[in-house]
């Protein structure tokens, strides 16, 4: 190939959708405390609680995971004092929990732990739990999608698509989140999961 000849920069779109087959309630805790052993103190009691609570509904304590957990000392700017007041310790958690997507177990969990946790902040989102496959068949999809769109370009332009010089995709997450739910009742029926990915390709032309 000649260093001068002439090249394409093409990106190619994957979309697919996927029915999601499991309901992730996540949890947000944030509380202060006048001390640091009762944040913490908080924070473990009401673990522990709640993995109790879990049992009960025939849930392995294992289910509940935590991705964030902090207990930090707040402070705030007084003027009057010309300096910063402590607030007290505040403590923030995120717990999440998947079950199966089953409308009737859901509205139970939620109700009894709205009414034990009334300050509790619960979260409702879709998730298609192993996505390995269908981040292949998105991943098909867009390299279809660029080769397509670069022989279209190479026509217009009078020439022969040639090889490809490079390509690069980008990897995503797949899955849908949902509002807030109030802690009552909920008949729902998830939609499916819309997903996609781009993959950046370089073309020869000849």
């Amino acid at each position: 190939m000649e260093q001068n000849q002439r090249t394409i920069r093409v990106m190619g779109t994957g979309i697919i959708k996927i029915a999601p087959d499991t309901t992730r309630l996540t949890f947000e805790v944030d509380s202060l405390h006048d001390t640091y052993e009762k944040a913490y103190n908080e924070a473990s009691m009401g673990n522990e609680e709640m993995k109790s609570f879990l049992e009960s509904f025939e849930i392995g304590k294992d289910a509940l995971k935590t991705t964030n957990f902090s207990i930090t000392k707040e402070t705030e700017w007084n003027r009057k004092e010309d300096k910063y007041v402590f607030l007290g310790f505040k403590l923030r958690q995120t717990l999440y929990l998947d079950l199966p997507i089953d409308s009737v177990l859901i509205s139970r969990v939620i109700a009894t732990l709205g009414d034990a946790w009334p300050e509790l902040e619960v979260k409702i989102s879709f998730i298609k739990k192993d996505a390995h496959d269908a981040k292949l068949q998105i991943l098909e999809s867009a390299v279809k999608d660029a080769r397509e769109k670069a022989e279209v370009i190479a026509t217009t332009l009078g020439h022969k698509l040639g090889g490809i010089i490079s390509a690069d995709y980008s990897k995503r997450s797949i899955d849908r989140c949902e509002d807030c739910v109030e802690n009552k009742g909920i008949d729902f029926t998830p939609d499916d999961i819309e997903a996609g990915d781009t993959i950046e390709t370089v073309w020869y032309l000849d």
